[in-house]
């Protein structure tokens, strides 16, 4: 399968899109170019390639059917042969470290509308990784000095942006509470209102994975993305990054498009009925528009891998807010000392204490 990388037209190595200058810079002699001047000129030598097959010879499927769901590239700068995920699309070059990019992975229907450039780079995410750690009141302490940072990928992960409208009608039961004395009693009154509110509300650029193997929860939790700094897609954005095409379909998303905007008109209708103490939702109905607009959009997520004590955790940060999410290990023994403390439980020593939840296996 074909592949490309973008070379320093100085020193013939290996271009990468710097995340801080929004240029493709040569770690080599130095030199940046535009994302637009690499453009021109990988055109010029797209131009200028011509490929010539014997008719009846398949490569392709000779060597891929016994590796169902895997792509074979050829590393353009050293000549290696790379097996890989098909959904992928950039990489870097496991035997000579040049930053690849297959074409073909971003055309026709896999074009993306837009790409969003990476603003964080490695140095800040594993800095914010470290950051992470501090102030974790049960954190094993020997976590932060003994785990060990397994891989740091930066990866364009396939969104597809929604437009759509969404019509709410909600009944509520109002109540509103009364404190007064009368006579010798102190009386408190509630009273309850009906209410009920209704509206149409319109979303724009709703986001939604489409990579079955990346968590969706884990993508919403560092949400959100600022838009308005998203850029026509080119290939060149990509060099030095890892970068997955879409394996779902909008069609497939559909149900999740739904739940996440109905939850947002549930509220935001809910925010038009002030003036009450409490408000329990009664009834509802919601219908939204399946008929709106979608685009393909690549948006930088940094993946942080790390193991401690042969188990794996992993972080995820948005590559243009610095955002992170991640599961963190739990210390039992501070997080019951703790509890005891907050309780007031010290009429039992607290060693034998820990000693009977260790025996019990709470610990």
């Amino acid at each position: 399968m074909a592949a490309v990388n973008y070379k320093c037209p100085n020193c013939s190595a290996g271009l990468t899109f710097d995340s801080k200058t929004q240029r493709m810079v040569c770690e080599f002699c130095d030199s940046s170019y535009t994302v637009e001047e690499l453009e021109q000129l990988y055109k010029e030598e797209i131009q200028k390639e011509k490929t010539d097959t014997w008719e009846g010879f398949h490569p392709q499927e000779w060597q891929m059917q016994d590796s169902p769901g895997m792509a074979l590239w050829q590393c353009p700068s050293c000549g290696a042969e790379i097996l890989a995920d098909e959904n992928t699309g950039a990489m870097r070059c496991p035997y000579c470290d040049n930053p690849t990019i297959l074409p073909k992975k971003f055309e026709g229907i896999f074009k993306p509308d837009y790409i969003l450039p990476f603003k964080v780079d490695k140095k800040q995410a594993l800095k914010a990784l470290k950051d992470l750690y501090k102030g974790k009141k049960f954190l094993p302490s020997a976590f932060s000095n003994e785990n060990h940072l397994e891989e740091i990928t930066g990866m364009y992960v396939p969104f597809w942006l929604f437009d759509t409208e969404v019509f709410g009608d909600f009944v509520f039961d109002g109540t509103h509470t009364q404190h007064y004395t009368e006579g010798d009693y102190d009386v408190t009154k509630i009273s309850h209102f009906k209410v009920r509110r209704a509206g149409k509300l319109r979303f724009t650029q709703v986001p939604v994975d489409g990579s079955k193997a990346i968590d969706d929860v884990l993508m919403e939790s560092i949400e959100p993305f600022h838009y308005k700094e998203l850029e026509p897609f080119v290939h060149s954005y990509l060099s030095g990054y890892v970068a997955n095409k879409y394996d779902q379909e909008p069609d497939e998303l559909t149900d999740r498009v739904y739940e996440r905007v109905k939850d947002s008109t549930r509220r935001e209708i809910e925010k038009t009925a002030f003036g009450y103490d409490t408000l329990l939702p009664l009834s509802s109905y919601m219908k939204a528009d399946k008929t709106g607009r979608v685009r393909y959009a690549l948006m930088p997520v940094w993946f942080l891998n790390t193991r401690w004590k042969d188990e794996k955790y992993t972080f995820v940060m948005n590559g243009q807010t610095g955002k992170m999410c991640g599961n963190l290990p739990c210390d039992n023994g501070k997080y019951w000392k703790y509890v005891l403390k907050m309780t007031g439980i010290i009429s039992i020593p607290l060693t034998i204490l820990l000693t009977m939840l260790t025996i019990l296996g709470v610990l």
